[in-house]
């Protein structure tokens, strides 16, 4: 009985963190509005980084912006 409550509330633990973590998620694009909205920032983001004349700092600038536009600063933290 103890080791079915110890894995219940580790499942709960582990059921109210992960929505925090998921809206952004450029992985679930498929099925969150947030996060396709962060994946086209970030196609963008390395479509631009790519060309041989782009500026490094606009690039970043760009990128940053339209993560907080998206509501996902935090996916452009370390540019």
């Amino acid at each position: 009985m103890r080791k079915y409550a110890i894995v219940t509330a580790a499942a709960l633990v582990v059921g109210m963190i992960s929505p925090a973590f998921a809206d952004c998620d450029v992985h679930k694009a498929d099925e969150d509005k947030q996060a396709k909205c962060a994946e086209k920032c970030d196609d963008e983001y390395l479509s631009r980084k790519m060309n041989y004349g782009s500026n490094k700092a606009e690039v970043d600038a760009n990128k940053k912006a339209c993560d907080a536009a998206c509501g996902c600063p935090q996916n452009s933290k370390d540019l």
